[in-house]
């Protein structure tokens, strides 16, 4: 009777623990893909529908060998080989490089998540029939719908619990490597002991195994070495984290510290940091300070902090800056490793737009996350919501990453129209290739003062025309000639209109910074 009693609840339990176990690969999964493919659609599309295809045949074949072998220590097997093969996930950096090289973004991340977490997740799908055929051993058909249901209820609160947990406080605090291990461990330790209980005295050493994985090497970034990155340049690892928003990187590359997450630089920032030096690297968010008569009485807000760029380079006019990010971390790293020390808040951008009651004369929004621009703060009534912020004659100033030329651009450029009555676009280079974009609008005509001539650029003492101006002049984008459509909170596909310049921009990070920017967590060192 208490072998009975064991029985049930250790049954109870592999239910409970591979709902868990699902959601937990499922977050854990598209934070592992993340890293190459970004955080869009694509990639959450990806990762559910291997899930849910996963779960679908497991749930088949579960069944099929539950009517044939209903034993509890093959469960228990099958638990224990799950948590061998999602120990194993954080190894799969080949996988990720070989799927995104031979098929792109979208069939890549399709790719990667089939061949990555099918075996795991269906051997998971496999429990509850096991479970529900083992419960109902013996019993009478009128306790089979009582007995299934309440199967698929405890796996149904275990998910509930897994996604909570995974997403509040294992990735955020143990980092993705190490969740993957939790779980893995989980897993196993619960099919050991469902094994040694079909098995008895036999079965025993399957309580070693949980063990063995504990002890099973993870992937680690090598903080502190240096590697040669494809344009020749020395790269340094200066940190890497987790956050619950994504990996961050830290690099020293010749005179500037990058800010690299989910493999995308946020910032770069020169250790030699000084009025006009991002009016000389075409960083054109400094054109807003000489567009007032005088900076020292303005204020700007920043969505979007990353490394602190701009709000670093807006007080050197000593300007009033108040700075918002969605992830804590990224404040903290800002502040570690790139010499912010201006006041920022911990938020959503949006949210923060919305409740705002202070007046600015700037509003900034340079919000991605990796490649991704949240979509929520690319819409006319995110728009309409900065405005609301804005004194009467204030600029919105947005970074866009894109190709000036394309669809996602345009629909952009549109939307913002809407809401403000001037604009004014400005390329970050030559051409119309995938590029850093800076958009400006405002209720009045967007004019300079052209005080950048007393400061003491490079090009200072200059003779002819004036190079900054001669640069917004030269790199202005026109506005669109094809049709255009207004991106809302009810419909905005931006993150379709952008994927294939997403993908672009990463591999030309590929070719900037070297592998580190797509597996930071397995640095090639050549010294």
């Amino acid at each position: 009777m208490r072998r009975e009693r064991l029985e049930v609840i250790l049954l109870l339990a592999a239910a409970a623990v591979c709902g868990a176990v699902v959601m937990a690969v499922e977050l854990l999964g598209a934070r592992r893909l993340s890293v190459v493919y970004g955080g869009s659609l694509s990639v959450w599309a990806a990762m559910i529908s291997v899930t849910l295809l996963s779960l679908a045949v497991g749930y088949f074949l579960g069944g099929w060998l539950a009517d044939r072998f209903p034993r509890p220590a093959l469960l228990g097997a099958f638990l224990v080989a799950t948590g061998g093969l999602l120990v194993l996930c954080p190894h799969t950096d080949f996988v990720l490089r070989a799927c995104y090289r031979a098929m792109g973004l979208k069939a890549g991340a399709l790719a990667s998540s089939a061949a990555i977490f099918s075996l795991p997740l269906g051997l998971m799908g496999m429990t509850s029939p096991f479970v529900i055929r083992l419960l109902c051993t013996g019993k009478s058909e009128t306790r089979v719908g009582v007995t299934s249901g309440g199967v698929y209820a405890i796996s149904t609160v275990g998910s509930v619990v897994g996604t909570l947990l995974t997403g509040l406080w294992l990735i955020p605090t143990l980092g993705n490597a190490a969740g993957f291990r939790i779980v893995a461990v989980t897993a196993a330790l619960v099919g050991a002991a469902l094994f040694v209980l079909g098995m008895g005295r036999r079965g025993a050493a399957a309580l070693a195994l949980p063990v063995i994985l504990v002890f099973i090497p993870g992937p680690t970034g090598r903080v502190g070495e240096e590697y040669t990155a494809p344009d020749g340049e020395r790269v340094k690892v200066v940190a890497a984290r987790e956050s619950a928003h994504g990996h961050i990187v830290v690099l020293e590359k010749g005179e500037y510290k990058l800010l690299v997450v989910n493999g995308i630089v946020q910032t770069g920032i020169p250790s030699q940091f000084r009025k006009g030096k991002g009016l000389e690297d075409r960083y054109f968010q400094e054109l807003l300070p000489y567009m007032v008569d005088d900076p020292r009485r303005a204020n700007a807000l920043i969505i979007g902090l990353a490394g602190g760029m701009t709000a670093s380079m807006l007080k050197l006019y000593e300007m009033d800056v108040d700075s918002v990010d969605l992830d804590p971390t990224i404040i903290e790293v800002a502040r570690e490793h790139f010499r912010f020390t201006g006041g920022a808040v911990a938020a959503d951008g949006r949210r923060f737009l919305e409740d705002c009651t202070k007046k600015y004369d700037f509003c900034v929004i340079d919000t991605y996350s990796g490649d991704v621009f949240p979509f929520h703060l690319a819409t006319r009534e995110a728009f309409t919501a900065a405005k609301r912020v804005l004194k009467p004659d204030g600029v919105l100033a947005m970074n866009y990453i894109g190709s000036p030329k394309g669809k996602a651009f345009a629909c952009l450029r549109a939307t913002v129209g809407e809401v403000f009555g001037h604009l004014l676009a400005i390329r970050g280079e030559e051409g119309d290739d995938v590029q850093t974009v800076t958009l400006f609008a405002s209720d009045r005509e967007i004019r300079f003062n052209r005080r950048w001539q007393d400061h003491a650029l490079d090009f200072a003492g200059f003779s002819g025309p004036d190079p900054v101006l001669m640069d917004i002049q030269r790199l202005t984008i026109p506005p669109p000639t094809e049709g255009t459509l207004i991106l809302t909170d009810d419909y905005n596909p931006i993150d379709f209109l952008r994927a294939g310049e997403a993908l672009r921009w990463r591999e030309r990070t590929a070719r900037s910074i070297g592998d580190a920017a797509f597996f930071p967590c397995s640095y090639r060192p050549t010294r």
